[in-house]
This record gives C-alpha cells, sequence and structure tokens, in this order.
C-alpha cells in the first residue's frame, strides 16, 4: 500500500516538471556545460602553452569540476521545487490529499535524484571519453573504462545523488532556496577550507572528518586528505551525513505545522 502511495508521489512529482521549468532549461545544461567549457578552456590553453599542464590530466583528476559545480547546481532544482511548494502555498493542498507527510520530499528526492545522477554520469563519461579523443597529448593518460573511470561513474552520480537529499533535507528545515544552497555552499567552500588553516593535529582531524572531502575521496578524486574510514568509508560516512540531515529534515516536516514556517 505504502508503495503504490509513493509511486503516486512520483508520478505527481514528475506531472509538475513541465518543459517550461527551469530544471530543463537552466539547471541540466548548466551542469553539464560549466565543467565541459572550464575542462575545455583549461585544456586548450594548456595546448597553447599558455598554462603549464604539469603533465596533463590523471583519471582521478578528470572529474573534479563536475564534483565542484555539477554537484550543487543539480542540488538547486531539488531545493528550488520544495521550498516552492511553501512559497506557493501548495504544500497545504498536498498534505490535504495525502497526509503522510514524508512521500513530497522523498518523491522529490527519487525525481530529482535521479536526475542530478543521470547527468552527472553523462557529464561525467563525456568528460572521460572525450576529451582523451580531443586533446590526446593531455588527457591521454584518462581512461574512462580503467579501475578509477569505473569508480568515477558510479562515485559521481552518487555523490550527487547525496547532495541532492542533503539540499532537500536542509530545505524541509528551512525552506529558503537562496539561504538553503548559502549553507551549502559556505560549509563546501568556507568550512572546510577554514580548517586547512588550523594548525596541528587538530587541524588535520578536522579535515579528515569533512563530509565533502571524504565525500569527493570517496568517489575516486584525487585525495587531499588521508582517510581515517579508507576510500568506501569515506563515501559511506559522507552518506551518513547527508542522509541524516535529510531524514531529520523529513521528520521535522512530517511533525511541523507547516503554518509556522
Amino acid at each position: 500500500m505504502i508503495a503504490t502511495y509513493l509511486v503516486r508521489a512520483v508520478r505527481s512529482e514528475l506531472a509538475k516538471l513541465s518543459w517550461r521549468s527551469s530544471l530543463w532549461y537552466a539547471v541540466v545544461p548548466l551542469a553539464v556545460i560549466i565543467p565541459l567549457g572550464i575542462n575545455f578552456g583549461i585544456a586548450k590553453a594548456t595546448e597553447s602553452n599558455a598554462l603549464n599542464g604539469a603533465g596533463g590530466m590523471d583519471t582521478n583528476n578528470a572529474a573534479y569540476w563536475i564534483l565542484v559545480f555539477s554537484s550543487f547546481i543539480l542540488m538547486a532544482g531539488g531545493v528550488t521545487s520544495l521550498c516552492a511548494e511553501f512559497k506557493d502555498q501548495t504544500v497545504e493542498t498536498v498534505f490535504g490529499i495525502q497526509t503522510r507527510r514524508w512521500l513530497l520530499p522523498v518523491a522529490k528526492l527519487i525525481v530529482f535524484g535521479a536526475i542530478a545522477a543521470v547527468t552527472a554520469f553523462v557529464t561525467t563519461f563525456v568528460v572521460l571519453w572525450g576529451f582523451p579523443h580531443l586533446f590526446p597529448e593531455i588527457w591521454g593518460r584518462v581512461e574512462v573504462f580503467s579501475s578509477e573511470g569505473i569508480q568515477l561513474l558510479i562515485g559521481a552520480p552518487l555523490y550527487t545523488l547525496l547532495i541532492a537529499a542533503l539540499g532537500l533535507g536542509l530545505s524541509a528545515l528551512v525552506p529558503k532556496p537562496g539561504f538553503v544552497v548559502m549553507i551549502v555552499l559556505l560549509w563546501k567552500f568556507g568550512v572546510e577550507v577554514f580548517v586547512t588553516f588550523v594548525p596541528g593535529d587538530l587541524g588535520v582531524t578536522l579535515q579528515q572528518l569533512s563530509p565533502f572531502k571524504n565525500g569527493e575521496l570517496g568517489v575516486g578524486q584525487l585525495a587531499t586528505i588521508e582517510s581515517l574510514f579508507g576510500q568506501n568509508g569515506s563515501l559511506a560516512y559522507f552518506a551518513a551525513v547527508c542522509l541524516a540531515i535529510f531524514a531529520f529534515g523529513t521528520i521535522r516536516l512530517s511533525l511541523t505545522d507547516t503554518k509556522g514556517y
């Protein structure tokens, strides 16, 4: 019975995604174009000796711009959708039709998480397969079907899906899209960068416990920290943080009067 309700909720979310949605003409295109454009620009500059290529690209560093840009851009799709339910006051109607409130964020995670994961997979494959053909002297060491390449093809979509869950969990707690995006980016590019300046063993430990650094390491991206958990453990740690926040937000949404938001 619950499965039936969940399928209905997912269908409802899909029905809301018309071709006029910004997800299709802004979010997804930008998530693909930005990492491809940056990689292309750097490769062209390196090829013309405008930049020192430092020996060329390696497979375990090829998805860097996807993890840095695409994942957070795609997160915005789900965040905007859930927050819009509160802004447009449609959330009361949704909960009036379906009293199981947890279905709303879960259905959005299934829909927007799947779109984000597929987009990340396609973008990662294009980068790993296409750029070695376009720039063989610079990207020649990158192999899409190597062990590192397969790790990225699996890890990048999973990483993006988990960030979508993180964003939806925060949106359920505070349905303000700008605030949610700011919090996530502040943690990734503010707090986790700041702890690198903390001296001594404390600074090293804080870096090793940084969720996003562990997530990137678990994906197969070139490590910037020495993991406390191993590669798979690092990804599991990142997943636990993201899913815990999603679960907390979903539970609070289920128990709180929505008029109080």
